[in-house]
């Protein structure tokens, strides 16, 4: 029994020395796929978080290079290829993520796009082009290298193998710069996400919003709110879901209908990262869940008034000229034990409520002719530079 406690206490350390030598392999079997096939000129690799979606960033690049170069071939790497098939167009090839045919696929490809950062154990030949998106550009929160909990051992690779980055602000290209420690070339022309948001294309909006709410079960005349709170370490961390702090969404829904004399819903999604929100009405009508949607940019593009707490979908938002409003009723803790902050939120344009009653107070009031003036002060505050191009500037510069 004593040996086999002396050898249960070593398992981390032998699950760390396999760990660091199955690394070593899959860098020398992407070395070797990369020197000895050849890389295809014509060949773009697409993965959006870490796999978990056809989505952000990259899926708008995506589109975009089809569209502009039909003769690519783009790959996509998901955590389940079987499930995306059906989401992607005809002309995707999706491949498992995190597999050695993953690996191939990135080493013989010319393009990378992703808006996460690559596993450590990556390697990049010098006649590959590596564009990192990230998936946040006018947020709030410190992230990677200005992170204020930033473990000791914490390496990214980003600075050493990408190309270029891209950004939709002054402030974003600063935090990037910072965040990845990366000196090269950043393209602050616009977020290809948010091209679609910028353009505001009435066909795109009118497909987009009749395939939300088929798929949401919402009718064609109902306005959205959308309550999309980012995520917290704790649930993420445990896979569970995390506290909706105080929020009174029932209540919300009847004052909105009161103010504006029109039916609402209310879409709640909560980030990818943990498991759901607890204290949500999963039996109300009127209470739909919008982590059914693939792309949270379509939810955003059809929403008529958000509701977050610290996510950058604030900051894209704003390009709609529609309501915005912080609930933050955690905010000294979420300081504490999530995230520390860029800037001072108190001194932005951001309507900012501590709990529900404050929030009810400033639906009450909120005019809706003042609301393009506070998008307005929103972006400037940011220095945006979104263009509704970007897709197509990004795609120019590496081709």
């Amino acid at each position: 029994m004593f040996k086999i406690k002396k050898w249960l206490k070593k398992i981390p350390f032998v699950v760390s020395v396999v760990s660091k030598v199955y690394d070593f392999y899959r860098k020398v079997y992407m070395f070797l796929c990369n020197k000895f096939r050849s890389v295809d000129e014509n060949k773009a690799v697409f993965i959006s978080f870490n796999g978990l979606s056809y989505s952000d960033n990259p899926k708008a690049i995506s589109e975009k290079l089809h569209e502009m170069k039909p003769q690519m071939e783009i790959v996509w790497l998901f955590l389940n290829p079987e499930e995306k098939i059906q989401l992607v167009p005809d002309y995707v090839r999706c491949v498992q993520a995190d597999t050695f045919s993953a690996l191939k696929e990135l080493a013989t490809s010319k393009y990378w796009i992703d808006n996460f950062c690559k596993p450590l154990y990556t390697y990049k030949g010098k006649n590959q082009i590596y564009v990192q998106t990230w998936h946040g550009d006018r947020g709030f929160k410190k992230v990677l290298y200005s992170s204020t909990f930033l473990p000791k051992k914490f390496r990214i690779l980003e600075k050493d193998i990408c190309d270029v980055m891209i950004s939709g602000s002054d402030f974003g290209k600063s935090v990037h710069e910072t965040a990845f420690r990366f000196e090269g070339v950043t393209l602050n022309n616009g977020t290809p996400r948010n091209d679609m948001l910028v353009r505001n294309d009435p066909e795109q909006k009118k497909n987009i919003d009749k395939k939300v709410r088929k798929l949401l079960g919402i009718e064609a005349e109902t306005k959205i709110f959308l309550y999309a709170p980012t995520l917290r370490r704790e649930a993420s961390e445990s896979g569970g879901k995390q506290a909706s702090d105080g929020i009174d969404l029932i209540k919300i829904l009847e004052v909105l209908e009161d103010k504006f004399k029109e039916k609402w819903c209310c879409v709640v999604r909560a980030h990818s990262a943990v498991g759901g929100i607890q204290g949500i009405p999963e039996d109300y009508h009127k209470i739909k869940n919008g982590n059914l949607v693939e792309d949270m940019n379509d939810l955003l593009f059809i929403t008529d008034f958000l509701i977050t707490d610290y996510s950058s979908s604030a900051g894209d938002f704003a390009l709609l000229n529609k309501p915005i409003i912080l609930f933050q009723s955690d905010r000294a803790a979420y300081i504490d034990r999530d995230r520390t902050f860029y800037f001072d939120i108190d001194v932005t344009p951001f309507i900012i409520v501590e709990n529900n009653d404050q929030l009810i107070q400033e639906l009450e009031k909120i005019e809706m002719s003042m609301i393009p003036e506070n998008c307005k002060a929103i972006l400037d505050f940011y220095d945006t530079n979104e263009t509704g191009n970007s897709s197509e500037k990004i795609i120019e510069y590496i081709m």
